[in-house]
């Protein structure tokens, strides 16, 4: 999902490309990077690899653990299971409660990862979309994507590709089965 060369990240890895390098295997601890589209970060944190599988690489994130950004910080008062598919527009967050209840799943139009050492980044395309149990899906951020339209300089096509990826990420919400929540020591 490039755009006039903004904000695009270097090759996508292959599952296999990532078996062979032996860099990025269950139980490491990366950095996990969001991007503007200008590739500037604007927030990270660590993260657990739970698993390297099926084209995605999927990542825990506990409670109580620092989320960073250029303005300072917070922690985080969830759980949080994300899955980055290596071709796929967004990635997918199965948030939980610390009772283990789902609290959400939350999906961020988004590159694909690229990963770079202890690294994966992603670049943040504003749109997200939430399924909370018991609620209708909901789109959020479309003002933010509107500024960054204009900001970064879209192409129209671009738009429409992010808008094609929210509809794709409204069928994968409706249809997601939580994995449950992440297993303590994982």
């Amino acid at each position: 999902m490039g755009h006039k060369g903004r904000g695009t990240l270097s090759q996508t890895p292959t599952e296999e490309g990532i078996a062979r390098s032996g860099s990025t295997l269950p139980g490491d601890v990366v950095t996990v990077m969001a991007l503007r589209s200008d590739g500037n970060p604007y927030r990270w944190w660590k993260a657990q690899v739970e698993s390297v599988s099926n084209g995605r690489i999927v990542t825990v994130s506990r409670v109580d653990e620092p989320v960073q950004g250029p303005s300072g910080g917070w922690v985080h008062t969830h759980d949080t299971r994300t899955i980055y598919w290596f071709k796929r527009p967004y990635n997918l967050s199965e948030v939980y409660e610390p009772s283990g209840r789902l609290k959400q799943i939350y999906i961020h139009i988004a590159s694909p990862p690229a990963l770079r050492g202890d690294e994966i980044l992603y670049t943040d395309h504003e749109l997200d979309v939430v399924r909370r149990p018991g609620h209708p899906i909901r789109v959020l951020d479309e003002d933010e994507f509107s500024v960054a339209a204009r900001h970064y300089g879209y192409s129209p096509a671009f738009q429409a590709s992010c808008r094609k990826a929210v509809e794709e990420a409204r069928r994968l919400a409706r249809h997601w089965t939580p994995l449950g929540p992440p297993r303590r020591g994982a």
